[in-house]
């Protein structure tokens, strides 16, 4: 009796010390899975572009492809209509007011890009020589950033009411008698929409240019100093060409921006004088669904070729 409720034990015991089929099954098959990847690298680096390169597809390559055979088809009454055709792109290419607006956007973007420049740099410089103490340098950058934790469209919305003919600057200036009358200027005009695009995009060149100058070597700013260079000097013939990448980084931000711009011609500028972006959202507005993606093709082009273009003068590697 006593042998067999110990064999009976001995037996049960085994039983629970003995890992179970599945766990053994599970260990094997991770193990052959780690063999697997350690003779096959490139599969592991498939494996993590999978993901990213599924959810561009569906929410990236999709629309662009539907756009892109959209302006293929044919604007009706109720719709667009699959009549497959080259007309949208021979009377948006064959007319001169595409060629005006396309002139006018790049030279919105230009200037807003040299704009950017000029503003930036300084700030950069400030923020990398000037503010000394790393806290301090973060706090700043930090209220650079700000403004972005909200929406686009409400950083530009704010404009009516600070800039308008009764807006805030307005009614300030004219209590103060600085003005006889509120300034027409600063909204609806291209140097007011000139103005928002400065404010909007001078943290994308900001950050970039402050990045480039704080990888500078301070020996080589100290060399400067020693071989009796101004500050002036020591700026464009050592800061400038070691903060090319930042620069490049920044001017490459604005430009994929500024080409895409429409709010802001719109709610700053009035809508006077359409860029390519507004002149699609126009499109759609009259129902123009052919047109308008023909006109979206054509801008993505553009772009595609201006960054290819900025990309051959500097390679972003070196960022």
């Amino acid at each position: 009796m006593t042998q067999t409720t110990m064999r009976s034990a001995g037996m049960t015991s085994s039983r629970r010390n003995a890992p179970p089929a599945l766990e053994v099954f599970t260990t094997l098959a991770v193990r052959c899975r780690v063999a697997f990847l350690d003779r096959h690298p490139g599969v592991t680096s498939w494996l993590l572009v999978l993901p990213g390169t599924i959810w561009m597809m569906l929410f990236v390559g999709i629309p662009l492809a539907s756009i892109v055979l959209f302006s293929f088809w044919r604007s009706g009454f109720a719709g667009l209509v699959p009549d497959y055709n080259v007309e949208n792109y021979a009377a948006l290419l064959g007319g001169r007011t595409f060629w005006r607006i396309t002139l006018w956007t790049y030279e919105v973007v230009l200037m807003a890009l040299a704009g950017v420049i000029i503003l930036a740099y300084p700030a950069a410089y400030a923020i990398w020589r000037v503010v000394r103490d790393d806290r301090w340098k973060t706090a700043v950058l930090l209220l650079c950033i700000v403004p972005f934790w909200t929406s686009y469209l409400t950083r530009t919305i704010t404009w009516l009411p600070m800039f308008g003919r009764e807006g805030v600057v307005n009614r300030v200036l004219v209590a103060l008698g600085v003005i006889g009358e509120p300034l027409e200027i600063l909204l609806y005009t291209p140097y007011s929409m000139m103005w928002g695009l400065w404010s909007l995009y001078i943290v994308f060149m900001i950050g970039p240019l402050y990045h480039s100058m704080t990888k500078i070597d301070e020996d080589v700013m100290s060399a400067a100093a020693m071989l009796g260079a101004t500050p002036v000097r020591t700026f464009f013939h050592v800061v400038l060409p070691l903060t090319r990448p930042g620069l490049m980084a920044g001017s490459l931000f604005v430009m994929v921006l500024g080409l895409g711009e429409f709010f802001t011609e719109r709610v700053i500028g009035g809508a006077q004088n359409p860029m390519l972006a507004g002149l699609i959202l126009r499109q759609i507005d009259i129902f123009q669904w052919a047109s308008a993606s023909a006109i979206a093709v054509t801008l993505t082009f553009l772009t595609l070729v201006t960054v290819s273009a900025m990309l051959r003068l500097f390679d972003l590697r070196k960022v």
